[in-house]
């Protein structure tokens, strides 16, 4: 059975996405409570415990799925110049 290509996540979903990206120890599972649900079904995020101080908390991280999803998503923006000022 063919798989259908993903549709590019957008507004929260991908706020939460590039937030797993910024926390390679986890993100806490608190945060983003609506957008990670929708994530991990894509599986572009993963529950897994995280490290904590003497403890191991729940948190989220980013799948290589996901990294490939945003490097996607970065690479079709469009191009921005950076305004130079005369010297």
């Amino acid at each position: 059975m063919p798989t259908e290509p993903k549709a590019p996540v957008r507004g929260r979903q991908l706020e939460a996405l590039r937030a797993c990206l910024l926390y390679p120890r986890g993100l806490r599972h608190e945060a983003y409570p609506s957008a990670m649900p929708t994530l991990k079904k894509l599986g572009l995020v993963v529950s897994r415990p995280a490290l904590g101080p003497g403890r191991k908390i729940p948190a989220w991280f980013i799948t290589q799925e996901g990294r490939d999803h945003l490097a996607e998503i970065e690479a079709s923006k469009p191009a921005t110049r950076s305004r130079r000022t005369p010297a």
